[in-house]
């Protein structure tokens, strides 16, 4: 949950599902990667899609998608931390201590990324990216 990833899943035609089974379809005798969270808008359309792999998977997730014609990036600057269950609330709360963080502090949030971690069913987290 400490790395976000965007890519612009573009090919001739864009294709998401193309995208997405490079990572949760691999040919043996590659393991799937599981994509813990993901946000993005006009992912077709010329727009982004950003998402989290699970833990120690964020190599092998970036090799492949390169290898596939795709142009991640990875970036560790975001404001990123567990939240338990869902109430009302708690996303505000986030919100509000992200924009206190030194990574955050001054500037205007680009997403929002909520996720659930790989192996601890009801753990979730959020992950804000700043412009």
């Amino acid at each position: 949950m400490h790395i976000q990833a965007r890519a612009q899943p573009r090919k001739s035609p864009p294709d998401l599902q193309a995208f997405i089974k490079v990572l949760s379809e691999p040919k043996a005798p590659r393991k799937a990667i599981n994509i813990e969270g993901v946000t993005g808008g006009e992912v077709e359309h010329g727009g982004e899609i950003a998402f989290a792999v699970e833990h120690g998977r964020e190599a092998d997730a970036e090799a492949w998608l390169r290898e596939a014609g795709y142009d991640p990036t990875f970036t560790d600057d975001i404001f990123a931390e567990e939240m338990s269950g869902n109430q009302a609330g708690q996303l505000l709360a986030l919100i509000r201590k992200a924009a206190k963080h030194p990574k955050g502090k001054g500037k205007h949030i680009r997403d929002v990324l909520i996720g659930e971690v790989t192996g601890k069913p009801g753990t979730f987290y959020v992950q804000i990216a700043f412009r």
